[in-house]
């Protein structure tokens, strides 16, 4: 008799144990999950463009620390210059067009910024000046 007083006593406590220890791996889930919730939705994919090559106009102008205006008004003066003038002499602002949306490449845009400004390039508006 004192046996199975002493089984069902433990048991009682494993299983108040178990139900304890469900609440608190419940609630350390549900405080991560919570915390997930509060992170803005462009800081979580944020990582995964820095990783990707290429970027999007936005992302470029935000790179330059330009507007998406300039960088547009960058390609406008880049283009003019070769419609007006011919080749161009130096290195262009890299970008592909798929339909109507830009990318860049964020590694041949480094060597754009390092060649245009040891040229000591000026854009303004649409124009490239001094050249």
């Amino acid at each position: 008799m004192k046996n199975q007083y002493t089984i069902l006593g433990a048991a009682l406590i494993l299983g108040l144990c178990l139900v304890a220890s469900s609440f608190v791996i419940g609630d350390r889930i549900r405080a991560g999950y919570e915390l997930q919730q509060q992170i803005p939705a462009g800081a979580q994919t944020e990582s995964q463009a820095e990783d990707h090559p290429l970027m999007t106009l936005a992302e470029t102008a935000q790179f330059l620390r330009l507007s998406e205006e300039q960088v547009k008004n960058i390609l406008k003066a880049e283009n003019a210059m070769l419609r007006n003038d011919g080749p161009f002499e130096g290195t262009k602002l890299p970008y592909l067009r798929i339909d109507n949306e830009f990318r860049f490449n964020k590694q041949q845009l480094t060597v754009w910024i390092l060649a245009a400004s040891q040229e000591h390039r000026v854009y303004m508006g649409e124009k490239l000046a001094g050249n």
